[in-house]
Parts: C-alpha cells; structure tokens; sequence
C-alpha cells in the first residue's frame, strides 16, 4: 500500500567524547563493516508473493534489532528544540510489504563492466557497496544496446561495437559479487538481435554468478530504439513482445532457472503501456522502469526546482500508476534504473547537496511505495554528472579509486533508516502552522525500533523546526543521525553523522550523536532549513520478571 510523504516545514550541534563504534553498530542496525564476509544469499531468508514479493527479488533479513543498552552511553542530551513547531504522529500499525534486506542499489553502463569488475580486489567500491549492506548491482544503460557486445572466447568483435564482455569479464564481476555481498541484475541485447549470443552469455553468467544472478534484463529501453535508429519508425511494444519472447525462450533453454527482468523502458508515463502489456504477456520474475523527474535534454534544471513539490508530486503519482501494474500481476517492481535529471545531469544540480535531498526522499517514498528497491544509475567517469560515486581523472578511474558525492550520502542515511532490512512502512500524520515543506517517513523493524527521515527543503535562513514526536510511549528517545550540506547548491561539504566517506570508502558517524530530547512520550528534535535526519527510536526496555517458586 503507498503511503504518502507528508509535507510541510528545522540541528544544534552537541559534542562529547562517547564510543563511535556502539554508535555505530546501533544507528546502523549492525551493518556489516569492510572486514567481515557478507552473508550468501542463499543464506538469506525469503518472503514469498503471498507478501507481494517474489522469492528471489523481495529477500529480507528479519535479524533482531541490536541490543539497545550499547547506545545508551553514547547518546548526548540534546537541549529543548527551538522553532516553528510541528507535529508528527506515528501510526502503530505497519501498513504494506517488508521491505527487502538488498533494496539499495547502482546501475552502471554495460560499457563500464569490463573495468568495474576488475575492482574486485582493489580500489574502493567493495567497501562502498559493503557500507550499505547487501544490495544489487545493474549493468544496462545505452551502451548496453548501442555499444556493448558480447564476444565468446575467440570470436572477434563486431565492427558495430565499441566494448565488448567476455567470460573473463563475467567471472571478475562474480567475484566483485562475493567480495561486496551485492547481486548483479545484467542487461543483454536485443537491439542487434542475436538470441544465441545472449543465452550463451545468460548461461556463463548463470554458472560464473550462481545466486548473485539476480536476474537477466532484456535489452535497455527498447521503447526509444526507433529514435536511436535500432529498430525502424513505428516499432512499438506490439514488435518488442515477440522477440522478448524469443529471447526468453533461448535464455531458459540455456540457462533454466535464470530470473527474467524487464521491460526497462525508459522514464515517463509512456513506459506504463510496455510495464503492463510485458507484466500480461512476458510474465517476467521482476518488472523493471526507469525514473528521471527532471532532465537536462534541452532544458537547465534548477536545484529549486529539483527540490520542488511539483517533483515529489509526480514521483508519487509515477511510483502509484507503476505499483498498481505490479500489484495487478502480482510481481515485484524495482526502479533499475533513476536519478535526478536524465541526460547525464545537470553540474552543480545533480552533484550538489540537493541531490542528496532528494535522493533520501525518493528512496524513502519508494520504500513506503512499496517497490522492492531502486538502482541509482551511476556514470563514474563523469563527476558532474548525477553520479553517486565517481573517480577523478583517469588514473583514479583506472585505479578504481571512487570519491563520494552528496547522493552517496543518501544512500548511507537510506540504509540507516532500513537497517537489516523487514522494517515495515507506519502511516504519519503531521500537522503544524510552519511555511515550507517537511518529508515525513517512518518504518518500524521487526524488533520493534521505529526510525524516521525527516528531510526539510526550507532555504537556509529560514526558522529551524521543532518537531515534536507523537509516538507510543513505549518507545524512547534514541539517536539522530543528520545529513547535512553547507547549502543546497552545495558539491562539496556534505557529511552524515557529522562525518565524511573516507578515502578507502569507509564511513562511520560522529563519535557522539545528539539523542532525541524528552521523555518517552514526549520525544522531540530541532531540524534545520535544508537538512535531513534519520531518527532512530527504539523501545524500552522490559523488566525481566522474577521466577515464581516452584
């Protein structure tokens, strides 16, 4: 069910020497550090489509909230919040599906897959991806169709192609898969259409990959190969449904087993009608869409208007028209493909701290939506555009070494506000006289830790807000972990926890983070005008009863 954002309108710095590790492991629900082995994922548990999750894309892992008593001394007392108050109440009840433990996810171009899967065993994307705990991985993009070939052990590369992808690629990409705990969803083409060279690659992905085949997508937005000469004027979904089909077909033959994921088309309301009729007649494990609220083709977006009401209005409406396709079919929907403006972003917009706002918004909205999880395409050859990480200059890009730009940010405050994973969306309401707008969103874990994001899009100067917290008064006040920016047009300065990423991809916050002011009952914070917060408030704890004699 799709629970909506509510919107409407503020971050005392406190500091003291606490113990940065049970911070940590508490905020973050114990994520997993760059060390230790991620967990296989047939080791992890599985909801079945009686949730409305398919077993192989909804996995989530139900672990037990970490045991409150390691936060407790490391919270510092945040004094009374001062501003334009506002309410929130937070429903008991959790309303919709689980949301799956590998919700967070990257696209790449298929173009980049050669040289990112040779970063299993250097740079720094292992201990970025491990940072947000297990996720999924998506190759695709243009160049999937336009540029990208898949050449088998001695054949030559086509004149067509540019790049290519052997099974060498494919095994160093494997062991990216286990190194970082990520599994791969890998777009094959169907723009020049050879079915037996994409079973062919489908069967060593399968064998290379095993269960970090998340699944094979079929072509990359095959709704605009007419506009890039691929396919002749007037080819529409009634032509592509034919030779998906036969693409499936060969790819089951080759690789029984093997998840099918589609129809990727590209953003926009268009892309519904290939969504429903591939949902009525492919019957794919997993259906697949873009999203770009804004775009660049043409046109110079703002960072006001990134971060406009207008944006997160048809983000919803999208996320509703898309959802009630999935639901109606009874298969999970995952955003592979999204970010802020299409056509390679707009610098100093899509790179800015506003991105990081609104990148924590639509991961939020997508949770609460009820999508099994969003891949934010990632280009990280190019550090202006909308990429989450990038490398600067070519010996960085060779080297795999990654720099963290403000979305990065998001996707760290997402994963704290998910935790293991199982968390469910609990309905808001909020009311209050502030101007301005406030995001509200609230999941409740399994163990009973509710956590919020609060992202505030008032410009700074504006009155900071204090929020008051309608929760049960079985809940206590807990840790705020905020995202912060010098400004929203801001490309460098963004921290999480009052920390930043660190050269090797790590991060862990502040040692002491502000705790919730108040009392069980009458919790409360103060947020600042163009800032975000993840609120972490988990419950009290009970008294252990006495054994009766006897």
């Amino acid at each position: 069910m799709h629970v909506p954002a509510v919107h409407i309108r503020r971050l005392p710095q406190v500091s003291a020497a606490v113990t940065a590790l049970a911070v940590a492991a508490w905020v973050l629900a114990g994520s997993p550090s760059p060390s230790s082995s991620p967990p296989h994922p047939a080791d992890r548990s599985r909801e079945t489509l009686a949730s409305g999750e398919h077993p192989r894309f909804g996995q989530h892992a139900h672990a037990a909230d970490p045991p409150a008593t390691a936060a407790a001394p490391a919270l510092i007392a945040s004094p009374a919040p001062r501003g334009t108050p506002v309410s929130i109440a937070i429903g008991t009840r959790p309303r919709g599906a689980a949301i799956p433990a590998d919700f967070l996810g990257l696209s790449f171009e298929m173009r980049s897959l050669p040289l990112i899967a040779s970063w299993a065993h250097r740079g720094d994307l292992v201990a970025l991806l491990r940072s947000l705990g297990p996720g999924v991985m998506r190759f695709g993009g243009i160049s999937a169709d336009e540029q990208t070939a898949w050449v088998p052990a001695g054949a030559a590369k086509p004149g067509w192609a540019i790049a290519t992808v052997d099974e060498a690629d494919l095994a160093n990409l494997a062991a990216l898969a286990r190194a970082s705990g990520w599994r791969v969803l890998l777009t094959v083409n169907l723009a020049h259409f050879e079915k037996a060279a994409a079973a062919q690659e489908a069967a060593v992905a399968h064998a290379q990959l095993g269960p970090y085949l998340a699944g094979i997508e079929v072509g990359n937005e095959p709704d605009l190969f007419p506009r890039k000469h691929l396919r002749p004027p007037g080819y529409g979904v009634s032509g592509y449904l034919p030779q998906a089909a036969a693409y499936i077909a060969a790819i089951q033959a080759a690789a029984p087993g093997v998840p099918i994921a589609g129809p990727d088309p590209s953003t926009g309301v268009h892309g519904l009608t290939w969504v429903r009729d591939a949902a009525a007649t492919l019957h794919p494990q997993l259906l697949t869409d873009h999203y770009y609220p804004l775009s660049s083709c043409g046109e110079h977006p703002t960072v006001s208007e990134l971060l406009s009401p207008t944006v997160r209005l048809h983000e919803s409406e999208m996320l509703a028209e898309m959802l009630a396709v999935a639901r109606a079919h009874r298969t999970p929907l995952r955003m592979d493909e999204t970010n802020n403006i299409s056509c390679e972003g707009q610098p100093g917009v899509s790179n800015s701290f506003a991105s990081a706002l609104w990148a924590l918004d639509w991961i939020a909205r997508g949770m609460t939506a009820g999508t099994v999880g969003v891949n934010f395409h990632d280009l990280i050859e190019k550090p202006t555009s909308y990429a989450a990480l990038a490398a600067h200059g070519t010996r960085a890009l060779a080297a795999g070494e990654l720099r963290a730009a403000p979305e990065w940010y998001a996707l760290l405050a997402a994963h704290a506000l998910a935790g293991h994973g199982g968390a469910r969306p609990l309905p808001l309401t909020l009311s209050g006289t502030a101007p301005g707008e406030l995001s509200a969103y609230a999941l409740r874990s399994p163990g009973g830790t509710i956590r919020l994001a609060l992202i505030d899009y008032d410009a700074p100067g504006s009155p900071p807000l204090a929020v008051s917290l309608g929760a049960s008064r079985g809940l206590r006040g807990g840790a705020i972990l905020r995202l912060t920016g010098p400004s929203p047009a801001a490309t460098q300065g963004t921290r999480l926890g009052g920390r930043t990423v660190s050269a090797g991809g790590t991060w862990a916050p502040a040692s002491a983070l502000p705790a919730v002011h108040g009392r069980p009952g009458a919790l409360s914070l103060q947020l600042s005008p163009g800032s975000a917060a993840v609120v972490t408030l988990p419950p009290q704890r009970r008294r252990a009863r006495a054994a009766l004699p006897g």
